[in-house]
């Protein structure tokens, strides 16, 4: 006797419920695309590497020694070089001023871009922010509810590189040494005015240095530039020891202080980049396009389950009816896998979706389709579900594999709406497999075991019964 299938069971009860538990827990933060909801659309080359703080600041302070030292190589050359005055002279012109400046860009100099960036950006506190790279030299960032361009291309493009620096032009300390920089406001001695300011929190190295600049700088200035733009030159009045450093901001209303330190405390905070960047490609997307788009999908979904439920239960009767009950079952388990794993939703996506939902529905129709070929060689009930599962199933797994290494392929060499697609689809083939292995699987096994008479016509085989 044909035993009820309880691990079958045990299986989808705990991936639906997994299922509703990431709906209920990410479903208040669904991520929209940019052609969704809108937003800032940016593409940046990298153009060439840029000296680290740690090289300008060596050189900086290392300036009289390297002098010396290229004085000297230049006083050696003529005695070990056949070369004519003239050849020498270019190439001196053509000799790079450092190794970093001209060396080839790496994968890795662009993951270090990439992260910069997405603390800077974050550092504003926008969110659901998409930073990706694409090929070998350019950087996707695709911003959704972000609609000032040119503070985003301010924020992203900036250098960066914070630098301390005597009366003389000698670099004090740099932005090596920055563990931390925060906005925040700070009371004035005029009135109390609360004024917007960038708190500078160094680390231990840049604690001691700070202290030894201002102890050898009191009745001085010591000046803060940004890439080489002074932003101000207080007059130190007594030695600094516990390294507290601020930023402050003259002139202007306080919105547009506000705003400048915000954008710089971001930029000091995600640090400076390791790589020179372009932009060669800037839009921004209205969001009023994605607002009917949503509406307009949303109604078309719950549309299109209510149409294809009601066309299975009319074709395939009490098939029909748990063919719709492992779809309700197949949306669930699909909406909980795109939330869990944070897929932006996009018009790609949404196509992903309609596909893989077509899929989920083809599934079940193949399934039925051989119940009803081996009742129709005159098998009993019990025994056609057993058989046309069996030889369903197969046609299911080659077709939905064959598609899931596709689209891992699509995923892992695609651009970033070639992931999007493919990792959407991917999730909907996985949710298929699971709801038919299991859930359809549990239902007609123990549907065949439970009925002892056959009603035909209510389980739309009286056309396919041989006589």
């Amino acid at each position: 006797m044909k035993r009820i299938k309880w691990g079958h069971l045990i299986v989808i009860i705990i991936v639906i419920i997994l299922s509703l538990i990431s709906i209920f827990y990410y479903g208040k933060n669904v991520k929209f695309g940019l052609d969704l909801r809108g937003g800032v659309h940016l593409v940046l080359q990298a153009s060439q590497i840029i000296e680290t703080e740690e090289t300008a600041s060596t050189k900086s302070e290392d300036t009289t020694k390297k002098e010396g030292e290229v004085q000297t190589a230049q006083e050696e050359q003529p005695q070990e070089s056949e070369q004519s005055p003239e050849e020498q002279k270019t190439s001196q012109e053509e000799q790079p001023e450092t190794t970093e400046s001209t060396r080839k860009i790496t994968a890795a100099d662009l993951e270090k871009t990439k992260s910069v960036i997405e603390k800077r950006i974050n550092a504003l506190g926008v969110s659901e922010v998409l930073v990706t790279i694409s090929g070998n030299d350019r950087i996707i960032v695709d911003i959704p509810g972000y609609t000032n361009i040119e503070e985003a291309k301010n924020i992203i493009g900036r250098i960066a590189v914070l630098t301390f620096k005597d009366e003389e032009g000698n670099v004090l300390i740099t932005g090596k040494n920055l563990k931390n920089a925060t906005f925040s406001y700070q009371a004035t001695s005029e009135g109390g005015v609360r004024e917007p300011v960038v708190v500078l929190e160094w680390d231990e190295e840049g604690k001691r240095l700070f202290a030894e600049a201002t102890e050898k700088n009191v009745g001085k200035k010591i000046a803060i530039y940004l890439d080489e733009e002074e932003l101000m030159a207080p007059t130190v009045n007594e030695p600094i020891k516990d390294g507290n450093a601020v930023i402050t901001f003259g002139g202007g209303t306080i919105e547009e202080k506000t705003r400048q330190a915000q954008e710089y405390a971001a930029l000091l905070r995600g640090g400076s980049l390791p790589v020179k960047m372009e932009f060669v490609e800037e839009r921004v997307v209205g969001p009023s396009l994605g607002r009917d788009t949503i509406n307009k999908t949303q109604v078309g979904a719950i549309l299109a389950v209510l149409i294809i439920m009601a066309y299975l239960i009319i074709i395939y009767r009490m098939f029909g009816v748990i063919g719709s009950v492992a779809l309700l079952a197949y949306v669930v388990i699909y909406l909980g896998f795109l939330l869990a794993i944070g897929t932006v939703f996009s018009l790609p996506s949404i196509g992903a979706v309609i596909l893989s939902f077509g899929m989920a529905v083809d599934s079940n129709i193949i399934v039925f389709e051989r119940i009803k070929e081996e009742y129709k060689k005159g098998r009993t009930l019990r025994s056609a579900v057993g058989s046309g599962y069996s030889h369903g199933i197969t046609a299911i797994l080659d077709s939905n594999l064959s598609m899931l290494l596709g689209m891992a392929v699509l995923w892992y060499y695609g651009t970033v709406q070639i992931k999007g697609f493919s990792l959407t689809l991917i999730a909907g083939i996985v949710a298929a497999l699971v709801t038919s292995l299991f859930f359809t699987r549990f239902i007609l096994d123990t549907l065949s075991i439970y009925t002892q008479t056959v009603n035909e016509k209510l389980f739309g085989l009286s056309s396919y019964k041989e006589s």
